[in-house]
């Protein structure tokens, strides 16, 4: 049913042509689009672009520049589509479609991925969000309960993930009584995953930001207070080091339970420690992980699964910024944008209007194995699902408290800045004061650009 092509341009079909990924083409079962009301006599496809994320966004930059009518539905990463918005390169939803189906979205997806489908200066919706993606907190139950823990800790932390202090010292515990090499892994490499994701989250728990308060995620460039040097951001980066080295520079008591190796690792060096080798208690990681360690091939006879949200830092009343500490997920998860070339308005949007369907969504989960991007549905949905039944109200939990990277066109050149700062000042090369006041010059620089 689906048609898997590696390129972008004009196909000389006159299907509706939804461009995914090998996954999306190979798995998703077109026949839930009409289910959810398409009519049949419109043709639907399923082409297989770029899995890359930044080759992907070059490719439409292409596409779209050209004038090219195919792909007429875009996959499109949330942590990019803002600057395809603001230069009205995709075709603007609320003028298209009509506003109850509008509204309707807005009210029932994730509050996190609808606002990176927005025009940051109106608010109207370009995009549409197609399925999330955010990390939880991964560990294996059967190290927790060889020392000592047991289901009514899992059960709590299910819902109420406990203080980095808490867990730090939890899970120095339990390695210490283990046979693992590895306590917590998680991704801080210098790297853009660093920027948009692990310390974002972690420096959001605690309040700090690089923009202020998510009220500035979006912009405006220029005219927003640049916060790095603030002491909530400082702790954050103390807490790394203290979670790694610990030599006590946070103000709270955080115990030494991560391998400096991690200051050199992204997911996939993640992977192989936690479900690869089951060789680490715990790991912070996005949800595909979580099918990894549930599969047959990985996690094996008495390895047991753990899934909580993030820990926090601070709790949301010890914060000025609203939204700010408690748990917090780095925001991923892909949206869907329309070609304002495409040969067939009416029909497009006819399709994509499907993919905000209970079917549809059904469909992404079971076939591909995305989330939905309705959290009634996560619950729902996931909760029959084989690998993430058990964790649905916490995927749910993590999804409502997921925080975007600050998505603007400046951003690509702010990322690599903040990886660069944020990992020396990890690893000691500078001090973490002395790398934030950098930090700072260079993103006011940029916001000037």
């Amino acid at each position: 049913m689906a048609s898997i092509a590696g390129c972008y341009g004009d196909s000389g079909s006159d299907a509706v042509v939804i461009s995914g990924n090998q996954n999306l083409a190979q798995n998703l079962d077109i026949q839930a689009f009409y289910d959810a009301g398409v009519s049949e006599e419109i043709d639907i496809e399923i082409s297989a672009g770029p899995e890359d994320t930044d080759s992907r966004s070059e490719a439409f930059v292409s596409t779209l520049d050209a004038g090219q009518s195919s792909p007429d539905i875009m996959m499109m990463d949330n942590g990019w589509t803002i600057p395809f918005i603001s230069r009205g390169d995709i075709a603007n939803l609320e003028a298209e479609m009509d506003s109850s189906f509008i509204e309707e979205v807005k009210a029932d997806s994730f509050d996190m991925l609808v606002r990176t489908a927005s025009n940051p200066n109106t608010g109207e919706m370009w995009a549409l969000p197609f399925f999330p993606d955010y990390p939880t907190m991964q560990y294996r139950k059967d190290l927790f309960r060889a020392a000592g823990y047991s289901d009514s800790d899992f059960e709590t932390w299910a819902t109420d993930p406990p203080s980095w202090e808490e867990w730090s010292a939890t899970v120095a515990e339990v390695h210490e009584q283990s046979d693992v090499d590895y306590g917590y892994v998680w991704q801080a490499d210098s790297y853009a995953g660093l920027s948009c994701c692990s310390f974002n989250e972690l420096m959001s728990t605690y309040g700090g930001a690089y923009f202020g308060d998510l009220d500035n995620l979006f912009g405006p460039v220029g005219d927003r207070p640049v916060t790095v040097e603030d002491e909530a951001v400082l702790e954050s980066i103390n807490v790394a080091r203290d979670m790694v080295y610990g030599n006590g520079e946070a103000s709270q008591d955080i115990t030494q339970c991560a391998p400096e190796e991690v200051f050199g690792w992204s997911e996939p060096d993640t992977d192989g420690a936690f479900v690869g080798d089951s060789n680490a208690v715990a790991m912070r990681n996005w949800t595909y992980t979580i099918g990894m360690a549930e599969g047959d091939e990985q996690f094996t006879e008495g390895e047991e699964l753990g899934v909580m949200p993030m820990p926090y830092g601070r709790s949301e009343s010890e914060v000025e910024a609203d939204g700010l500490g408690g748990t917090v997920s780095a925001q991923g998860g892909w949206l869907l944008g329309v070609n304002p070339h495409t040969n067939d308005m009416a029909e497009t949007l006819e399709v994509l209007r499907a993919v905000h369907s209970e079917e549809v969504q059904a469909a992404v989960l079971d076939g591909p194995g995305f989330l939905p991007h309705q959290p009634d549905l996560v619950e729902s949905l996931a909760g029959d699902h084989p690998a993430y039944g058990d964790y649905s109200e916490t995927l749910a939990i993590a999804g409502d408290n997921a925080v975007s990277r600050p998505v603007t066109p400046v951003w690509p050149q702010q990322s690599q800045q903040v990886h660069q700062e944020v990992n020396d000042a990890f690893q000691g090369n500078k001090t973490p004061s002395a790398a934030m006041s950098d930090l700072s010059t260079a993103l006011s620089d940029l916001e000037d650009l």
